[in-house]
């Protein structure tokens, strides 16, 4: 178990890796044809969403409450 300091450093990591991740994604799409990474994101998208109905259909998650998940998030 971590203690806080190693909780609080941890935690501050995490946060410049997101930072990090942030920007480098918002220059890939400034300096890259809407049209690209547009497609991209439609690529990956779809890929989850493929994942998540496999899963339904192979009985690993219920449906139901992938659904109710999803919805839970669009309200917010």
């Amino acid at each position: 178990m971590l203690n806080s300091k190693e909780f609080e450093a941890s935690q501050r990591r995490n946060a410049e890796q997101r930072r990090a991740m942030i920007k480098q994604w918002a220059e890939y799409v400034r300096t890259h044809d809407d049209a690209e990474w547009s497609r991209q994101q439609n690529k990956l998208i779809n890929s989850q969403l493929q994942s998540a109905n496999e899963m339904a259909a192979d009985g690993e998650t219920d449906p139901v409450r992938f659904a109710e998940a999803r919805d839970d998030l669009a309200d917010r």
